[in-house]
């Protein structure tokens, strides 16, 4: 088996087993938290009426729902995930809100056959494929002449106390973890523009264009510091270092978090700076 298909296995036992039933379960916490970026991709990309919306990654569907509001009932979102548990909550929340214009496919769009499409957008979901270009190629053949492509993808970790601050914390009680390599898959893949730049031009895309999204993001969903140390060790990398990890260990790390989160607590909100890249692009 290649280290592409490697990640791509991994990835898909992962999103439907734990870490998809996680998500679920955390998923109303997430998309508040998220809002603040996910509503100016929406603007970023634009959607028009009646047009056709390819959704990568599209998880529990919450930028799902706003893009098939915006492109009304003559337009068709086509949502991939590759995480079962994932579409059916995103699937039953669309089913609550009277919305009958999404297509929920349980598929990989880094090879499975698209249909034609107007735009492409991605909240967070284009960072994991194993083989980038050959991903990005195979969604660049089903674009339609002049059709765009809007993708919110995370900058450096450096740039990104939100997930900074609670990795650090942790990190004192934790063996050292190995040097990951640059531009992996993973949530930090797309943080270097050269990098992206390389993979979409490759792959048959435009040269990109980077806006920078700068947001302070309420980790806590309004719900008070407690919930925010919740959060921040059920989600993301946090929850994969203390996963197996002895109950002491848990213990000091989850009273390191608490104690590094306190200082941005305020009311109920747990506030912390986020960085994201805005990409642009068209079908070259």
């Amino acid at each position: 088996m290649s280290n592409a298909d490697q990640v791509n296995a991994d990835m898909l036992s992962f999103w439907n087993g734990q870490g998809g039933h996680i998500w679920v379960a955390r998923q109303a916490h997430t998309y508040m938290t998220l809002t603040p970026v996910t509503d100016a991709l929406l603007a970023f990309a634009a959607p028009r009426a009646g047009e056709t919306v390819l959704d990568v990654g599209c998880g529990c569907g919450g930028p799902t729902l706003d893009f098939a509001r915006a492109i009304g009932p003559a337009g068709r979102v086509a949502a991939f995930d590759i995480s079962g548990p994932m579409l059916a909550e995103g699937e039953t929340r669309a089913k609550a809100a009277g919305l009958s214009n999404i297509d929920w496919r349980h598929a990989d769009p880094a090879s499975a056959t698209l249909d034609p499409f107007d735009l492409l957008v991605s909240a967070f979901g284009v960072m994991f494929f194993g083989d980038t270009v050959a991903a990005f190629a195979n969604m660049r053949r089903a674009a339609r002449p002049g059709a765009r492509m809007a993708l919110a993808c995370w900058r450096p970790l450096a740039e990104n106390p939100w997930m900074e601050v609670p990795m650090t914390a942790v990190a004192q009680h934790l063996p050292p973890r190995p040097k990951g390599q640059p531009n992996a898959p993973g949530m930090f893949a797309f943080a270097d523009p050269d990098h992206v730049t390389r993979v979409l031009t490759q792959a048959g895309w435009a040269a990109p264009r980077f806006e920078k999204l700068n947001v302070d993001l309420d980790i806590a969903a309004g719900r008070g510091l407690e919930e925010a140390v919740i959060q921040s060790t059920q989600i993301g990398a946090v929850n994969s270092w203390l996963r197996n990890q002895p109950p002491e260990i848990v213990s000091a790390s989850v009273a390191s978090l608490r104690e590094a989160l306190s200082p941005y607590a305020k009311g109920g909100t747990v506030s912390l700076p986020g960085a994201v890249w805005l990409i642009g692009s068209e079908a070259a």
